[in-house]
């Protein structure tokens, strides 16, 4: 069986790539980096290191990459496929959609039915690419793509780290990742039997879940990337272990778990268990990953449907005090890390128009509404504590 996948970084090799892998799947890999598709073929193997048990480990070689621009051959294999995966990132998928719907306009959609799967870290994923697909279709296509096509959202949690000098220059196609394998795939638009992948789990009540996890993992994520970044650590879990971060994680914990037991009317013991599965992937001193890394973008951040503006307003609205939430807020309003052009972008509002004019047309908050009031407080305590200035 054939699969393409449209991405080759980090999570389409680490991640998808070795499931494929692992289920003896062909798989062609479309990529817009042309060193990188060059690479691919050029070495025509790569190792997935599973970081804690090198056992697991899976050496990929039975794979062709293709750049994004080659239209004729993208769809030549599309048609030969029986499932399609994005890990592109989330702001490239309305461009992806466009190429895509060209290749089904010229290999024309086939009665079968077929999927694709987005596995980017990115709200209404699924969504967007069907969006941007559709829009793009002949009338011909339109008409066969509701009937056959199905575009869902999974939903990646497991990491891959950014590999060292030494580690890309031994193996500049190598991955490390989590010992982590389930890729959770929203059953509701999936089209026919889902084929033999390692892994992938169909599951209903799919955005539940997903609020679940984007409020439970990528909020934590936050509070130990813009805390952690203020008070001067550079990797993942140095700052997730460190005492005062360690602190703000058994709160916020609290905050996220109640916020959602009360919201979305999931069972408490299954959403404990997955706060614990987040922290101990944050905390795990086997992935190596760089603060600023998983602090970078905050202006989407700091969006009133994001990790930290959403989870808060939910949290009020519950009768759930977001005290470190609100916190990581103000730390994220002073993330300003010279390697991210973003973050220079929000150091300037900042500077230039101040912190109350970013809430108001960034995170889209009324200046009477709790959350206003309560960030000001916070940005406050953090200049007292010496933190910010």
């Amino acid at each position: 069986m054939k699969a393409i996948v449209f991405g080759a970084g980090k999570i389409a090799r680490g991640f998808v790539g070795q499931l494929l892998a692992d289920s003896k799947f062909e798989i062609t890999f479309v990529e817009i980096d042309p060193m990188l598709v060059k690479m691919l073929n050029d070495y025509d193997r790569y190792t997935v290191h599973v970081l804690g048990d090198e056992s697991l480990n899976t050496t990929v070689t039975n794979y062709k990459a293709l750049s994004l621009d080659n239209i004729n051959e993208i769809a030549k294999e599309m048609s030969e496929s029986v499932i399609a995966f994005t890990a592109v990132g989330g702001k490239n998928l309305k461009n992806l959609g466009k190429v895509i719907a060209d290749c089904l306009n010229i290999s024309h959609i086939k009665d079968r039915d077929f999927n694709f799967v987005t596995c980017e870290n990115w709200k209404n994923a699924g969504e967007e690419l069907r969006e941007a697909i559709e829009s793009n279709l002949n009338i011909e296509e339109k008409k066969k793509f509701e009937t056959y096509i199905g575009v869902n959202e999974g939903v990646v949690m497991r990491i891959a780290t950014q590999p060292s000098k030494e580690q890309l220059e031994s193996e500049p196609l190598g991955t490390w990742v989590q010992n982590f394998w389930e890729l959770p795939v929203n059953k509701e638009y999936f089209k026919g039997e889902l084929p033999p992948i390692k892994g992938i789990k169909l599951i209903d009540h799919f955005g539940c879940f997903l609020e679940q996890k984007l409020y439970t993992n990528n909020t934590s994520n936050a509070v130990i990337a813009y805390n952690g970044y203020l008070r001067g650590y550079r990797i993942v879990a140095e700052a997730a272990n460190s005492p005062e971060i360690s602190e703000m994680l058994d709160e916020v914990y609290k905050e996220i778990n109640e916020t959602l037991i009360r919201e979305l009317h999931v069972e408490r013991e299954q959403q404990e268990l997955l706060a614990k599965k987040a922290r101990d992937k944050y905390s795990d001193w086997q992935i190596v990953d760089q603060i600023t890394r998983h602090a970078k973008d905050p202006i989407r951040k700091l969006g009133p449907d994001d990790r930290l503006i959403a989870p808060a307003r939910m949290a009020i609205k519950n009768g759930v005090n977001p005290f470190v939430i609100t916190n990581t807020i103000a730390a994220a309003l002073y993330f300003d890390y010279p390697g991210d052009p973003i973050a220079l972008e929000l150091k300037a509002m900042r500077e230039s128009k101040g912190i109350p004019y970013i809430l108001k047309n960034i995170c889209k908050l009324d200046e009477n509404e709790q959350l206003y009031t309560k960030i000001l407080n916070a940005v406050y305590g953090l200049k007292k504590a010496g933190l910010i200035k």
